[in-house]
């Protein structure tokens, strides 16, 4: 009896959809003093599979649309809904529509969604929340109001991915002059909390030469730390920092040696979150931006013995990701078309790789890299025998899409060997 009542408690707990037709749900609607959810979909429709099976059964939306709404499905494909799939102009799947009791259009929704996306725009369309554009009618009376503005800010980029054309650039132009009016006004002292730094990591993701914002995040390491929490305070900082560095090495900009005294200096405590083994943090970022620097010159030797320092260096503590990034950089900087001796040296890394604990998917695209390298340094045989090794290992990728791509790409660079 209680596994019974266990069960129905969790059934009831998604959304309810009505069974019968739309004429049927509108109906029962205005008996219930309710509005209509209606889910336009197709069997075939992969996005209208993950709502129906991910988001409408959570509890949460349940909850809500339950309370709200008399839910609906109809399919577009059965000719009874023809006439009604036109009527909402219904031209992409899946298409959600928030219906008044009196058959009037609300809202409406393309796409998969998130929960609170979903029941975001339900409270849009009962008039108990605000939509995007509202919120900004009313930002533009009340240009005091910080709780408004970081609304926008918060809300703004799963806004702007709906957009398009010219809507898009509009509204992301106006965003874009709206968070540093936000900084200004509000003052950065007083955006030491959850809500602002979340703002800032969305609309300052890279440092700059001058950069008044990471100074200052810098310098109240420990109070945002406080705020928010350790580890993703010194994530962001670390990542600001590394990013602008690999840039300047990228351009050929040797001020990324200023930039680098940082780590043993204001940032000292930061880095020293991250563990290099028996490097130092200044050696690692020293080292690895030096091997950016060289790469990006075409210094082949520089570039090898910088990265081969650093390995060593780290010792048990390298990760077949930090030889991934390496052969990444070097395929990207020199378009596939590397040197003998730098194909002869990429072998040791990928083959350290290959010994550790990886994924299908990445063994088989380092063993495909081995096979590239063997290939190119006259060892054909062996890279026969690398490239059908890899075509085996195809066979354990979950994504079968996926596996099959790899696997023709292997057999045409097995046929023109």
């Amino acid at each position: 009896m209680f596994l019974y009542l266990g069960t129905w408690g969790e059934l009831s707990a998604q959304m309810l959809l009505f069974k019968g037709t739309f004429e049927e749900a509108l109906k029962k609607a205005q008996a219930e003093k309710k509005d209509l959810f209606v889910d336009f979909y197709a069997d075939w429709c992969g996005p209208c599979k993950i709502m129906a099976d991910n988001i409408f059964t959570r509890q949460e939306v349940g909850k809500y649309f339950n309370s709200n709404f008399v839910c609906v499905q109809v399919n577009v494909e059965a000719g009874e809904n023809k006439v009604l799939t036109k009527k909402y102009n219904v031209t992409a799947l899946p298409t959600m529509v928030f219906i008044s009791r009196n058959g009037k259009e609300m809202r409406r929704i393309q796409g998969a969604v998130s929960p609170e996306d979903l029941i975001q725009n339900g409270k849009i369309a009962l008039g108990e929340a605000l939509s995007f554009e509202q919120l900004y009618e009313k930002y533009k009376k009340e240009k005091n109001d910080f709780t408004i503005q970081q609304q926008l800010l918060i809300e703004a980029p799963r806004f702007i991915a709906t957009q398009s054309g010219y809507n898009r650039q509009k509204w992301g132009s106006r965003i874009e002059s709206l968070f540093p009016e936000y900084c200004k006004n509000k003052k950065l002292e007083n955006m030491i909390n959850g809500t602002d730094f979340y703002i800032l990591t969305l609309y300052h993701p890279q440092a700059e030469k001058e950069d008044p914002i990471f100074d200052f995040v810098t310098k109240n390491y420990k109070r945002f730390a406080d705020s928010v929490d350790k580890p993703t305070i010194f994530s962001y900082l670390v990542s600001l920092n590394n990013g602008y560095i690999i840039r300047s090495c990228r351009k050929g900009d040797l001020s990324y040696k200023e930039r680098l005294k940082r780590v043993s200096g204001d940032l000292k405590e930061i880095y020293s979150e991250f563990s290099f083994g028996p490097l130092s943090a200044q050696e690692a970022t020293t080292l690895l931006a030096d091997a950016t620097y060289n790469l990006y010159r075409h210094n082949e030797d520089l570039f090898f013995e910088n990265m081969n320092k650093y390995y060593s260096g780290k010792g048990e503590l390298v990760e077949w990701g930090d030889y991934a990034q390496a052969l990444e950089d070097l395929a990207i900087v020199f378009e596939g078309k590397m040197s003998k001796n730098a194909y002869m040296k990429c072998i040791p890394w990928i083959s350290k790789a290959l010994d550790m604990n990886i994924d299908a998917e990445t063994r088989t695209r380092l063993l495909m890299m081995l096979g590239d390298c063997l290939k190119n340094t006259g060892n054909k045989e062996k890279a026969k025998q690398t490239y059908n090794q890899a075509f085996l290992t195809c066979t354990q990728i979950v994504n079968k899409m996926q596996a099959k791509q790899l696997q023709e790409i292997i057999q045409q660079t097995l046929k023109e060997l």
